[in-house]
């Protein structure tokens, strides 16, 4: 070890030196070093101490930087991926900030939420038996008035009255409903209204505000051109209008019946007619009125502000957006699977049988919106055979069974109209499930346990990585969420797995497992692989998705806070969830009113700008009479053009062969042919040589088409 020659200061003496402010004679190297006298007794200051240096601790920064590197690997995914290749580079950037998270999580950097006290067990009230029995006779001639496939008024009011008995039989306590009734009368005696905000409930209204935003933002441009599928809702909506009220409508391999109502109710209130804004006005709604019930779910499983949290990365998310904005049943699915769902957890643990009976209420009524919704039942039930494998369920069990048997007699007694219209036509009833299921329309592409297991991973992809083909309700080959959700949904699925590892709760586990199972609807497709992952099909998911991003996101702020100490923690944290949450927004923002705007417009055929030509030739020198659309391949859907000039059920096809049938018309006529139809622009040429022909530019070149127009013509000619 070094020693100073002697009389020379060490380094320990100018370290105290510089601490004491005090220099150090140094001797000169021809003398010898003084004899310094005796220093006098001087009163002792005391200094301040000195100010240590701020230093990062490793709690401080293991978890940050696993947020960053899952952060930059979800941007990786979405901006810089090369298609068609594995993004490895990308993939092991993830899996390092996955590794520190689980570093984290180990050595307690984590704070995870409180969970929600289980309630005691209850004691078995009895059921109203007369009220059942009843129930179960006018559910038999519900049944039996639904013949014919029709909503009839005395089989409505039997089907209604069968299940309000069922629900009062096994309900316990006062009826809802006599509740309800005597809370309106009350008021209706004496009318008042009293309002009480806190600071809670405007931050809830201003996040709802903002959802409502991104829900009917532009709904009426955005998506701008229907597609064949709106033209066969639009048709069945003209069914109801006309006083057809069918149970199962059978067109287009048949649909379940919620959304022509709703949209029949919504063009006689709004006035909106047959059109595809009236389509998506109810859909944009429902999907809307979704949020409230995801904010419940999620207090169920972190508390309200997991709850809160979850709300508003889903009010402001790309996907259900999109899958609310189609004017397809899509949003139906989540409806009425979110209450479904947050009705069974908290029946679950507050030990209710009405909460049974609520979720079972739903799942039924969530059969007659979207046919994926089939499998909201079954996850009611893995919510309960999960719960009861738990030791928390210890004389509990036969209780569940029992509650879970009552709430399965209600979605029976909701689902009886259409269970006849199945009965009456199952080829079309379980065409879209077999089909995609078997080999009912086309050979299984390999072995079927392959298929499904490949189906799987490609549907586990759909958040983060490559949500598929289908461009009506995705960015194709790009993730569903944005990169700060797709982040935290990563993030905050490693802390509910943790969570449930270190408190062994039944509804982490379920929450991370309902994922896949309410994204079998798209995982089934077995016969055709390629139309999965279908992010409207999976809707379902979004409720266990957002929560899991929820729950990721409040967790991670929780955590930070607790390792900046002092008042700097509640800093960090609030400005990590601000932050987080407005580029979500702008990432969410960009990629509905941008990209997919452009992805949409690029893909969809302009259905509306032909349309607008017809309509316009119709109210100027010419009639709707008068304006034909030739039929070409993978082009127009005629009927399309009808609902978009103000002609609802008009198909304006005229197929090239009929056209010379045409040329004794005197009045002005138009024609609408695709652009590379030579064979029918030569044809009118030679017809109606006074015509004139004119390219309609749309801006694609793809999507330009051609406008021949006829003059008026004197008889004599």
């Amino acid at each position: 070890m070094f020693e100073p020659p002697p009389g020379e200061p060490s380094v320990l003496d100018w370290v105290k030196s510089i601490l004491r402010a005090r220099p150090i004679p140094i001797p000169r190297p021809s003398e010898s070093p003084p004899v310094a006298p005796p220093p006098e007794p001087t009163p002792r200051v005391r200094s301040a101490p000195a100010r240590p240096a701020v230093r990062l601790q490793a709690d401080q920064v293991r978890l940050p930087l696993a947020v960053l590197l899952i952060l930059i690997a979800q941007v990786g995914f979405e901006a810089f991926r090369p298609r068609n290749e594995t993004p490895v580079s990308w993939i092991a950037v993830l899996l390092a900030g996955i590794g520190l998270l689980v570093w984290a999580v180990w050595r307690r950097d984590v704070e995870f939420g409180p969970v929600q006290e289980q309630a005691g067990i209850h004691e078995e009230a009895p059921v109203r038996f007369s009220y059942l029995i009843a129930g179960a006779l006018l559910s038999l001639l519900a049944f039996l008035l639904s013949w014919g496939n029709t909503f009839r008024m005395l089989g409505v009011i039997a089907w209604v009255a069968s299940v309000v008995l069922l629900m009062a039989g096994f309900w316990i306590g006062r009826s809802p409903l006599r509740t309800a009734w005597e809370r309106v009368r009350d008021w209706s005696r004496s009318p008042r209204v009293a309002l009480s905000l806190d600071g809670w409930a405007i931050v809830f209204w201003l996040v709802l505000g903002l959802a409502g935003f991104f829900r009917f933002y532009q709904l009426g441009s955005l998506p701008l051109d229907m597609w064949s599928d709106q033209a066969e809702k639009l048709l069945d909506v003209m069914d109801v209008l006309n006083g057809r009220y069918p149970i199962f409508f059978l067109r287009n391999t048949g649909r379940e019946p919620l959304q022509f109502y709703v949209a029949a109710l919504t063009a006689k209130l709004l006035g909106t007619g047959v059109t595809f804004l009236t389509l998506k006005l109810g859909m944009a709604l429902a999907g809307w009125l979704t949020l409230p019930f995801v904010y419940l779910f999620g207090r169920e499983v972190g508390g309200r502000q997991v709850g809160l949290a979850t709300m508003a990365m889903a009010g402001i998310a790309f996907w259900p957006n999109v899958i609310s904005r189609t004017g397809l049943r899509f949003a139906l699915l989540p409806l009425f699977a979110a209450p479904a769902l947050f009705l069974i957890v908290r029946g679950i643990r507050r030990q209710s049988r009405n909460d049974f009976l609520l979720a079972g209420l739903c799942a039924g009524l969530g059969l007659y919106g979207y046919s994926p919704a089939r499998v909201v039942p079954i996850a009611i039930l893995v919510a309960v055979l999960i719960y009861t494998l738990h030791p928390v369920s210890r004389g509990r069990r036969t209780q569940m069974w029992l509650w879970l048997a009552a709430a399965a007699v209600i979605t029976l007694a909701v689902f009886v109209p259409l269970a006849r219209a199945g009965m009456t036509y199952p080829d079309q009833f379980l065409s879209r499930s077999l089909t995609r299921l078997t080999d009912a329309e086309r050979p299984l592409p390999g072995p079927a346990l392959v298929v499904l297991l490949g189906n799987i991973w490609n549907a586990l992809k759909m958040f983060n990585w490559d949500a598929g083909e289908i461009w009506v309700v995705a960015l194709t080959r790009l993730p569903v969420l944005d990169w700060i959700s797709g982040a935290m949904f990563l993030i905050g699925s490693v802390f509910l797995a943790a969570r449930y590892w270190l408190r062994r709760n039944w509804l982490d586990l379920f929450v991370l497992i309902s994922l896949p199972f309410l994204m079998a609807p798209s995982i089934l497709a077995i016969a055709f692989p390629v139309e999965n992952p279908a992010p409207n099909r999976a809707a379902g998911a979004l409720i266990p998705a957002f929560t899991l991003a929820g729950f990721g996101l409040v967790t991670t702020a929780a955590s930070l806070r607790k390792a900046w100490s002092g008042r700097i923690g509640p800093v960090v944290a609030g400005a990590f969830v601000l932050t987080a949450l407005l580029l979500a927004s702008a990432s969410n923002y960009r990629m509905m009113f941008d990209d997919y705007a452009a992805q949409y417009r690029a893909r969809s055929l302009n259905t509306g700008a032909a349309g607008e030509i017809v309509r316009g030739f119709a109210e100027s020198v010419g009639s709707f009479a008068t304006a034909h659309v030739v039929p070409f391949p993978h082009w127009f859907d005629t009927r399309l053009v009808g609902f978009e000039a103000g002609r609802p059920g008009t198909d304006y096809a005229v197929p090239r062969e009929a056209l010379p049938a045409l040329a004794a018309e005197l009045s002005p006529q138009l024609f609408l042919v695709h652009i590379d139809d030579a064979e029918t622009t030569t044809l009118l040429t030679s017809l109606f040589p006074e015509g004139t022909l004119r390219r309609y530019a749309s801006g694609i070149e793809e999507r330009d088409f051609w406008i021949y127009f006829v003059p008026a013509r004197e008889e004599a000619q």
